[in-house]
């Protein structure tokens, strides 16, 4: 069996419906082609997003910080209490951010599910020579049975259907894409909240 390239993992496609006059074969690849640029768009989707999360989790507590160190430095002192409270609000702020920004990324999560299980593979139709960069057994899979099991791995990676937001706390652990946006989503609100507890005390102790 000769060897066939195999398509780039991390492409972002347009998926495209089997035209119905192909061969089923060639409908069957097609479609299989198509659940596949599918998925990865979906996965590429919840990337972002648990991106931009994570984005919100580090300048908040920083913003914070720098205004709680100012109304320090220049207040006069008249509510230490409301000083000590914002301060307290904000090591709570930086520990979650840590907490909830330090979860796995996709590479982990998918590095998990490849060493859950790969797909087996005859010995006998190994090529003698492999051409460079083949070292892995589903290198040598079939086409359509290369995007199956893409197919499978890029399901797990994403996790389960699931119809509307979770809210955990950031001691979860994260088993798949979806947990990690969860997470890192209620992280976000989170510190935003604690954001606003800060300056509504700085707030305080300049003017009370």
């Amino acid at each position: 069996m000769a060897w066939q390239a195999r398509p780039n993992a991390a492409i972002r496609c347009q998926s495209t419906l089997p035209a119905s006059n192909m061969p089923r074969a060639e409908q069957d690849l097609e479609t299989l082609k198509a659940t596949y640029e599918r998925l990865c768009q979906e996965r590429d989707r919840l990337r972002d997003a648990r991106g931009f999360f994570a984005r919100g989790l580090g300048p908040a507590p920083a913003s914070a910080g720098i205004a709680t160190g100012v109304v320090a430095a220049l207040g006069e002192g008249q509510n230490p209490g409301a000083i000590l409270s914002a301060l307290g609000v904000l090591g709570v702020m930086v520990v979650l951010s840590i907490w909830y920004g330090g979860k796995p990324a996709y590479r982990h999560l998918y590095a998990k599910k490849i060493s859950a299980g790969r797909p087996l593979t005859a010995e006998d139709s190994l090529p003698a020579d492999p051409p460079s960069g083949a070292d892995e057994p589903e290198d040598f899979l079939p086409i359509a049975d290369w995007y199956r099991e893409m197919i499978r791995r890029e399901r797990k990676t994403y996790g389960s259907l699931r119809v509307k937001n979770s809210y955990p706390p950031p001691w979860m652990p994260v088993n798949d894409l979806q947990d990690g946006a969860d997470l890192e989503r209620m992280g976000a609100l989170v510190v935003q909240g604690l954001w606003v507890v800060v300056i509504l005390l700085l707030v305080v102790a300049t003017v009370v």
